[in-house]
């Protein structure tokens, strides 16, 4: 390794103002204690384009455990590559060991790397020098070392000028860099999106042709990445590259498979709304994101389910919970957030059916507000009249009085409407009020409407395993995927103590589903009777292979 150009912070124009506080101790805590220590990656290259860091990361000699040594505020974290977090109340600096170069494969010991099928690295503990830890970083841009001590950028391989350039260059062949790491492919794409760099012909060529490598990272990091490519505030340019190298299909295959070129439709509107609030200082959350990305193969499957007799209320809780389960697969929803999304797509039934006294209860609801800006995206889709979307902003504006006067006069109409009879499902509200057909409602199957996209996509199968209850409106969700720390279980029941499913070690079947792509069943002679009952068969959840598993089951919901 050449020796580094050394850079002056005043000649690059980093100002120590713009460093977090807490990072800037860590670096001086660990050169205190002996050890080097440097800022890396994406926030010296933030600081040189003159941007604000939204996250500090640090890197050092020190082994994980030394570093948690120094800090007592301080956890080792990974299996795949040790990291230490040191928390500063809500902030978190990620501190990395020098990684060697472990190309010699016969010189590294087996528990220190280990590599998959497809050349992925499953495991990297290998530690060594300041100039080894260069040459494994992804590209030159993110290989700059600033001493915020010595006040000096260190640049092995000329990051400054290819940053100058507005250009993404691998550090060494960009085949091998992918195949060692997929994820690498959307971070091209989110620089490339969010900071305008033009990325390598070779490094996009290898991203069309190996983005089935991203089959193969855990959904729990996917997680983590979808959320830094559309909370970054280049949304909408990222979707659209994504799409373009077909990568999107990686992380929303059920979302995928229902967009149109050329056409806006929920994820193309959300994401434009998420660059507006961002470039606007206005809070994102994740739960509104997947809620979004979501929403329309779960309207699809409603629409499936009641085109086959499903009551509206039981067919949208189906698909909703389906939905939620299936998208675990590619991209793991944390369990707080599947809560959160839930009642994001409830609370829109309340809003369209807007009972007049439920509206002070809505108001008040936490959820509300995410609500109420769905429901507005729905609207620009046309899928919801505007004057229910008007009247919601309406009330949210005038006073109490007014808002009373609004409720009372709401409360005439709606009672006309429910002696007129008007109770026609619409595909937008759910009759709450409904009575549940007994018996066949304790306990719905697992997911037999998505066989159809899974057929057409040629994707694994589906299923699941859930514990109905009495109760189908509060169905309960102890099912798992397949996955052995549990991912999303079909809320819906699939296999029953009450409904009557027995999974068993293949299909077993439940009443409640209405007839789908597998036919009616009929019902045994151990049964009694030999009326035609509609059934569902029910398929296991099967992970698909080569996804690797993570036992975090703070990633890993259940319902």
């Amino acid at each position: 390794m050449n020796t580094p150009t050394t850079y002056s912070a005043t000649e690059v124009g980093i100002s120590q103002e713009s460093i977090s506080e807490n990072a800037l101790k860590v670096v001086s805590d660990l050169q205190e204690a002996g050890y080097q220590a440097y800022l890396v990656g994406g926030c010296v290259r933030d600081l040189l384009l003159g941007n604000k860091p939204k996250d500090f990361d640090v890197t050092t000699d020190a082994t994980p455990e030394q570093i948690k040594k120094t800090f007592k505020n301080s956890r080792i974290i990974g299996r795949r590559f040790k990291l230490v977090h040191v928390r500063f109340g809500y902030e978190v600096i990620e501190v990395a060991t020098f990684r060697a170069d472990a190309s010699n494969r016969e010189e590294v010991g087996r528990n220190e790397m280990s590599e998959g099928d497809q050349g992925q690295l499953l495991r990297d503990n290998v530690f060594g020098s300041l100039e080894e830890d260069v040459e494994r970083r992804d590209f030159r841009v993110n290989a700059l070392y600033f001493d915020p001590n010595a006040d000096e950028v260190l640049d092995y391989v000329g990051g400054l000028e290819d940053l100058r350039a507005r250009k993404l260059v691998s550090i060494g062949e960009p085949k091998q860099r992918f195949r060692e790491d997929p994820v690498r492919m959307l971070r091209v794409i989110r620089f490339s999106a969010k900071l305008d760099f033009e990325m390598e012909p070779e490094a996009l060529e290898m991203i069309e042709e190996e983005g089935k490598l991203l089959s193969h990272v855990s959904s729990a990091r996917l997680f983590e990445e979808v959320l830094k490519l559309f909370h970054g505030g280049a949304a909408y340019e990222t979707y659209l590259m994504l799409r373009k190298y077909g990568l999107f299909k990686y992380l929303f295959p059920f979302t995928d498979q229902g967009v149109l070129d050329e056409v806006e439709g929920m994820p193309e509107r959300a994401l434009q709304n998420t660059d507006k609030r961002i470039a606007e200082g206005k809070p994102v959350i994740p739960a509104f994101l997947f809620a979004c990305m979501m929403w329309d193969p779960v309207k699809a499957d409603a629409r499936i389910l009641m085109n086959d007799g499903t009551p509206e209320p039981q067919a949208w809780r189906i698909a909703m919970n389906d939905g939620l389960r299936d998208q675990n697969q590619y991209v793991a929803v944390p369990r707080r957030l599947a809560e959160i999304i839930l009642d994001i797509w409830n609370i829109q039934f309340r809003l369209i059916k807007r009972n007049p006294r439920m509206i002070k209860a809505s108001l008040n609801n936490r959820r509300f507000r995410a609500a109420y800006d769905f429901l507005l995206l729905r609207t620009a889709l046309h899928e919801v009249d505007e004057e229910i979307a008007d009247w919601w902003t309406r009330i949210q504006e005038v006073d109490a009085a007014e808002r009373e006067e609004m409720i009372v006069e709401l409360g005439h109409s709606y009672k006309s409407e429910r002696q007129a009879g008007n109770n026609e499902a619409n595909g937008n509200s759910v009759n709450y009020n409904a009575k549940q057909s007994s018996g066949n409602n304790r306990g719905y199957a697992g997911n037999g409407r998505t066989g159809q996209r899974r057929k057409a996509a040629g994707q694994g199968k589906g299923g699941g395993r859930g514990r109905g209850q009495r109760n189908s409106r509060n169905a309960n969700g102890r099912g798992n995927a397949g996955n052995s720390s549990g991912n999303v279980g079909n809320r819906a029941g699939g296999r029953g103590r009450r409904g009557g499913a027995q999974g068993g070690g293949g299909h077993g079947y439940a009443n409640a589903r209405p007839k789908d792509e597998y036919g009616n069943y009929q019902r045994s002679s151990s049964e009694g009777s030999s009326d035609n009952v509609k059934k569902v068969k029910v398929r296991r959840k099967r992970r698909i292979p080569g996804r690797p598993t993570e036992s975090d089951s703070d990633n890993n919901p259940h319902f």
